[in-house]
């Protein structure tokens, strides 16, 4: 692990490397990635993909990223003026307006990615732009090929999966590069 890895990260990304993080919650974070932190504003995170969250410091890691946006509002007011004068033809008159109203809103809360349903998520994408995305959810009654259970996962990717582990040991860094 390095000491700090935000200068490997902004020579990393300059050669095309792309750094993928994930947590639960912002407080699960590891410390030693505290540089790449959006709130440092140092722009290393440049794409955000947030499904439901229970944590609000989670929560506001997207939402004080976004404009407030202007919310307009009617309000109708209806009003009826009865006439006291009986010696005219009017005993009442009436009044209909629909009054708009403009005040500014953020344009998400954290609560709304509290209550979002499982599979959803808001992402923001392409340089700030908001995005509400919804992810299909696995049915395993439709798929034979379907695991059971995250066990059987875990039994697949031991008989499947080799690590990259000293990966150099009994390589031969010519095999293969032969001319002919």
């Amino acid at each position: 692990m390095m000491n700090n890895p935000c200068p490997a990260a902004d020579k990393a990304g300059g050669a095309g490397v792309q750094v993928t993080a994930y947590t639960q919650t912002w407080s699960d974070g590891p410390a030693s990635l505290s540089c790449l932190r959006p709130d440092r504003g140092d722009g290393h995170n440049n794409s955000l993909i947030m499904l439901r969250v229970r944590e609000l410091e989670t929560a506001e890691l997207l939402t004080k990223q976004l404009p407030e946006v202007q919310v307009h509002s009617m309000t109708l007011v209806s009003g009826v003026t009865d006439t006291s004068d009986t010696t005219l033809d009017v005993d009442f008159t009436s009044t209909n307006q629909d009054r708009i109203n403009v005040v500014d809103a953020p344009m998400l809360v954290p609560a709304d990615l509290v209550s979002l349903p499982k599979g959803q998520a808001f992402c923001l994408l392409q340089g700030g732009q908001l995005w509400k995305v919804r992810f299909p959810l696995p049915d395993t009654s439709a798929d034979p090929a379907m695991p059971q259970d995250v066990r059987q996962v875990a039994e697949g990717m031991l008989d499947k999966y080799s690590t990259a582990d000293q990966w150099w040991v009994g390589a031969d860094p010519l095999a293969g590069n032969a001319r002919g």
